[in-house]
C-alpha cells in the first residue's frame, strides 16, 4: 500500500518516479490580451482593505442549491462474492459454486479508510450536525461507531470521515462505505474591478501560509515555472495587482498547454470512478508544454504560489456531461479540478483552468478571462479536499481523494475500487444570495 508522491514536474511510471531536464519553452506574453491595471507594489496592512465595493461583498454567493449528498466508496471484486454462502454471483444471475480463484480479494482482521470532506468554500456550506454513516462487509452491516466518523481539522475547513472496518472472518470480498449529509451549494459572483484593486499585502493572514509552499506535486520552485509565471506580466509581477498578476499567469500557464488525454478521471469496471487521471509514462509538466486536467491545475497553481500569492487545488466531484472522457462507459461522476488562489480580507477567488484554456484565445478582444474569477457550474460541484489523498493516509490502487491503512492482502487480480456520489435536490436556499467567507476558519 505504498503511496506515489505525484509530482508536478515529474515523470510517473507504475511506481517510480525520476527528475527531469528542463526544455526551453517561449514566455507567453498577455500584457494586451488582459488589459492589466498597474499599480505600484506597496505594502498594506492587512486589514487595510474592505471586502465590499459599491455597497456589495467582492465575493457574493447567489442563487443557492439544497442538496442530500450520499458519498461512496467501495473495495469490490470483479464478480461480487455472497459472504454468507460462499458462491459468485456472475452479472447478477444465481449464485453458482465456482473454485476459480479461493484466494480472498482482501485479507487483514481490518482496515481503516478516511474520506476526506470540507466543511466550507467560497461556493459550499457542508452541514455534519446530522449525518447517516454506514459501512457493509460483503453485503452485511460491519459495526462502526458513527458518533466517531466525522473528525474536524482544528482551525481549517477540512475534516475526514473515518471508519474503522473490522473483518469478521480475516477477510473480504468486497467493502462499502456510504455517507449521507446536507450541503447548500451557490453560484459565485466575483466583482473583478474590486477584487484587481486589491494591493500587496505585507503579510499572509495566518493559516494561508500552507498555500505558499513545496508540497506533494506541486512545486513553486522549479525555474522554469517561475520564469513562466513572473515573465506573465511585462514589467514584473509587483508592477501589478495580486489579482491581476495571478490572472496573468494562469492564462500563460494554460494557453499553451498540451493534453494527450483530456480526460479528468480513470474508470473501472461498469463504469466506475477509480482515480484521479495522472500522467503514467512519459514526461508532463511546464518545461514539457503538457499533462492532464490535474497536472495542467497543479501546475497554475505552483505557478501562483511561485509569485507569493497562496493557492491551492479544490479537488471536487461532479456529475458528468462537462467532459467526455473516452472510458467513461456512461459513468455518473468525475472528479473536477477548481483552483483558487487568496486575496486578504475578500476570501479564496476561483478559477477553472480547463475553462480557461478553452477560452484564452478570446480574452484579446474581451480583456477578460472566462473560467477566471467567474467560474461557471459551481452550484452542481462538490468539493471535497486540498490533496490527492486523505491526510495521514494513503492511497489504495489510484489517487482518488479517500485513502486507506492498514496491513491488508490485496489480490491484485481481482480488487477494484471507486468513489461516487449521488445528490438529491432539497429545494432553494432560503437566502438567495449573501457573502462569501473571508477565510476557511468555521466555527
Amino acid at each position: 500500500m505504498g503511496a506515489i508522491t505525484p509530482p508536478v514536474h515529474r515523470t510517473l511510471q507504475g511506481d517510480s518516479m525520476k527528475r527531469r531536464t528542463f526544455l526551453a519553452i517561449p514566455v507567453l506574453s498577455v500584457a494586451a490580451m488582459l488589459a492589466p491595471v498597474s499599480i505600484a507594489a506597496v505594502s498594506v496592512a492587512t486589514g487595510a482593505l474592505p471586502q465590499t465595493a459599491a455597497n456589495r461583498p467582492v465575493l457574493l454567493r447567489t442563487r443557492p442549491k439544497l442538496s442530500e449528498i450520499r458519498l461512496e466508496v467501495e473495495l469490490f471484486q470483479q464478480a461480487s462474492l455472497d459472504g454468507r454462502s460462499g458462491t459468485v454471483t456472475l452479472n447478477g444471475n444465481t449464485p453458482q459454486s465456482t473454485n476459480v480463484n479461493t484466494t480472498p480479494t482482501y485479507q487483514a482482521a481490518g482496515v481503516s479508510l478516511g474520506v476526506p470532506v470540507l466543511v466550507r468554500t467560497s461556493w459550499c456550506d457542508t452541514d455534519f450536525t446530522k449525518y447517516v454513516a454506514r459501512a457493509t462487509v460483503d453485503g452485511l452491516d460491519a459495526a462502526t461507531d458513527p458518533s466517531k466518523i466525522f473528525t474536524r481539522m482544528p482551525g481549517t475547513a477540512e475534516a475526514t470521515l473515518k471508519y474503522e472496518v473490522p473483518f469478521p472472518r480475516g477477510a473480504a470480498e468486497s467493502l462499502l462505505l456510504r455517507t449521507t449529509y446536507q450541503v447548500q451549494r451557490w453560484e459565485l459572483d466575483v466583482d473583478e474591478r474590486a477584487a484587481a484593486t486589491a494591493t500587496w499585502p505585507r503579510e499572509w493572514p495566518s493559516g494561508v501560509d500552507r498555500f505558499l509552499k513545496q508540497e506533494a506535486g506541486i512545486d513553486p520552485t522549479i525555474k522554469a515555472l517561475q520564469a513562466v509565471a513572473e515573465g506573465a506580466t511585462p514589467g514584473g509581477s509587483r508592477s501589478v495587482s495580486p489579482f491581476v498578476a495571478a490572472r496573468n499567469t494562469v492564462v500563460a500557464i494554460s494557453k499553451g498547454w498540451k493534453f494527450a488525454n483530456s480526460g479528468t478521471s480513470i474508470y473501472g469496471q461498469k463504469g466506475a470512478l477509480r482515480g484521479i487521471n495522472f500522467t503514467d509514462s512519459g514526461i508532463w509538466g511546464i518545461e514539457a508544454g503538457g499533462g492532464t486536467p490535474v497536472e495542467l491545475a497543479a501546475t497554475c497553481v505552483a505557478g501562483v504560489r511561485s509569485l507569493g500569492i497562496p493557492s491551492r487545488v479544490v479537488y471536487c466531484l461532479t456529475q458528468r456531461g462537462r467532459a467526455r472522457d473516452r472510458d467513461s462507459k456512461g459513468a455518473a461522476a468525475e472528479f473536477r479540478f477548481v483552483c483558487e488562489f487568496f486575496l486578504p480580507n475578500i476570501g479564496w477567488i476561483p478559477f477553472d483552468p480547463m475553462i480557461v484554456r478553452q477560452n484564452a484565445a478570446t480574452t484579446q478582444a474581451t480583456g477578460m478571462v472566462k473560467g477566471f474569477a467567474n467560474v461557471e457550474d459551481l452550484v452542481t460541484t462538490l468539493p471535497l479536499a486540498f490533496r490527492t489523498v486523505a491526510d495521514g493516509y494513503e492511497k489504495a490502487d489510484r489517487y482518488a481523494l479517500w485513502g486507506w491503512k492498514g496491513n491488508v492482502t490485496v489480490n491484485a487480480d481481482r480488487a477494484v475500487s471507486r468513489i461516487g456520489f449521488d445528490a438529491s435536490g432539497r429545494g432553494n436556499g432560503k437566502i438567495p444570495q449573501m457573502p462569501a467567507p473571508v477565510s476557511d476558519e468555521t466555527p
